[in-house]
């Protein structure tokens, strides 16, 4: 490309990002030039300038609900920035005394930004995913399929809101993931935020409750397990708070007692505790502190059979346990430990 045009190009790219230009009937060009302003900046290593037209990029809005960035352009543009910011050098025309100070702060709120715009795709995806199943399980004509159909209509309505405009990571949660249920989300949301908004920690203990019923509801003590092991092991250890292994430990055993005695399904002992542990990425003594915690409350646990299945469960905490100090000392895996002592360690 010949220097002259290079220049005009990149003067032009220049003026479009100032936020009174944005939003214009030449929105395509607009876009077209702040990407070629961003490469321009990224040959000439000037790579916080283009940080932060890749971020200006990113934020753009649309015209008259057209033209905007798909949110996985978004996602490739912030994605873009951090690197560059990463890769901000000397030589980006900043003044050298508050170069480093602006650089961190403008890298961290790049990858919040980052964070919450994969939490949007993360919940337009669910909501659309949501929004075929209901379609899908939908026969006859009643008030619950009239419901269904809805509550499928809001499903994609709040999906392709998603899919147009940025939201906050508020927003996020209170308007899109509490009202559909998107438990999971809401849990992983309030992780991030660092959410310490009530003393006793009731809604993050709520939430997970939540989470449960509703994965028991969908697959019984199973589910609730696979759940428990996905979303604990991701949030392990966190503050101490948004992981509450007593309620999460209570929720499941008392679930366990009473489908295995109705006949409703077959719990074995080992379930429940080893998704604990599995939740602790194997830390044997939380997950035993909690049960011995639960075992000495005798206002909580007053009934002698499931105060017998939470021994039980004990019991098999230690042995994974010991399993794994034995595999420690001789070099090998708490598997390979377990073939080894032939599976009767205790």
């Amino acid at each position: 490309m010949p220097t002259n045009l290079l220049t005009l190009q990149v003067h032009a790219a220049s003026s479009s990002i100032q936020p009174t230009n944005l939003g214009t009937r030449d929105h395509l060009n607009q876009a077209k030039y702040i990407d070629l302003l961003a490469r321009y900046y990224v040959l000439k290593r000037q790579h916080l300038l283009a940080a932060r037209v890749l971020f200006r990029l990113a934020e753009m809005r649309s015209v008259d609900g057209r033209d905007a960035p798909t949110l996985e352009e978004r996602c490739q543009y912030l994605n873009n920035a951090v690197l560059q910011a990463k890769n901000a050098s000397n030589n980006d025309n900043l003044v050298s005394s508050t170069k480093g100070v602006y650089d961190e702060g403008f890298l961290d709120m790049l990858e919040a930004k980052l964070a919450v715009l994969r939490f949007q795709i993360k919940i337009k995806e669910q909501l659309e995913a949501l929004a075929s199943q209901l379609e899908a399980s939908e026969s006859g004509q009643n008030e619950e399929t009239a419901e269904r159909a809805d509550f499928d209509g809001r499903a994609r309505e709040k999906a392709k809101e998603l899919s147009v405009e940025l939201k906050s990571i508020t927003e996020l949660y209170n308007d899109y993931a509490v009202p559909f249920e998107l438990w999971e989300v809401c849990l992983e949301i309030l992780y991030f935020a660092n959410y310490s908004g009530d003393a006793d920690s009731s809604i993050i203990r709520e939430t997970w409750a939540r989470l449960i019923d509703q994965a028991l509801s969908r697959g019984g003590i199973a589910e609730a397990c696979s759940v428990l092991k996905r979303v604990g092991s991701h949030l392990y250890p966190g503050d101490g708070t948004v992981l509450p292994l007593d309620t999460l430990c209570l929720h499941l055993e008392k679930a366990a007692l009473e489908r295995s005695t109705s006949g409703t399904e077959s719990v074995g002992d080992e379930d429940i505790p080893r998704a604990l542990l599995a939740a602790c990425k194997g830390a044997a003594e939380p997950v035993l502190n909690t049960y011995d915690q639960l075992l000495s409350n005798g206002a909580i646990l007053t009934s002698p059979v499931i105060r017998l299945r939470l021994l039980r469960s004990v019991l098999v905490v230690l042995r994974e346990w010991a399993m794994s100090i034995f595999a420690q000392r001789i070099g090998t895996s708490s598997v390979g430990a377990s073939l080894i002592l032939g599976g009767a360690f205790l």
